[in-house]
């Protein structure tokens, strides 16, 4: 009939799936951070998050936190004067050159701007690390949240996806900086 219930469909990465990669201790880190920072759709929210590699070969993720937008970038560049950084990744038209112009009036790492086929890389390589669980987290609920909510979207004309949220009440952005 044409009539889709929201609330039925299917999470692409379910909440199961993702508790299996959870620890119950946090891990020994090997080597400097990544920072994903990803600017919503919308234009609503920014989001951080942390990704590091463990002395067991996997990947430790982490969101960082996630603020209105027009809260500004002070938060974001305080944290990245502070943390041992091997690599940001700033994803969002709508914010990223004022962070990155910030990042350089700073006098910081300069970032990675991802175009649409990176994009489309990275999430096609986290949805094998996940299958491949080398993806490991401390079970944050707001990323839980946001992780067990999402759905593919198309990205591109060549068959690329990304995610978006089958929530309304939930915001991928926390999902999409990881």
């Amino acid at each position: 009939l044409g009539f889709w219930i929201r609330y039925n469909l299917k999470s692409a990465v379910s909440r199961s799936e993702w508790e299996e990669l959870k620890l119950d201790k946090l891990p020994v880190f090997a080597g400097s951070l990544y920072i994903g920072i990803k600017y919503g759709k919308d234009g609503t929210n920014v989001a951080m998050s942390v990704a590091v590699h463990t002395d067991d070969g996997k990947i430790f993720v982490e969101g960082l936190d996630c603020r209105p937008a027009r809260a500004g970038v002070g938060w974001i560049i305080g944290f990245l004067e502070t943390a041992d950084i091997e690599q940001v990744v700033i994803d969002g038209a709508n914010g990223q050159q004022i962070l990155a112009d910030a990042m350089k009036e700073d006098k910081l790492l300069k970032p990675i701007l991802p175009t649409v086929k990176e994009v489309i890389i990275a999430n096609a390589v986290f949805e094998q690390m996940l299958a491949a669980k080398t993806i490991c987290h401390m079970d944050q609920p707001s990323l839980t949240q946001s992780v067990s909510n999402c759905e593919k979207r198309p990205i591109g004309s060549n068959g690329g996806f990304g995610y978006k949220s089958i929530k309304d009440t939930s915001d991928i952005a926390l999902m999409e900086s990881m």
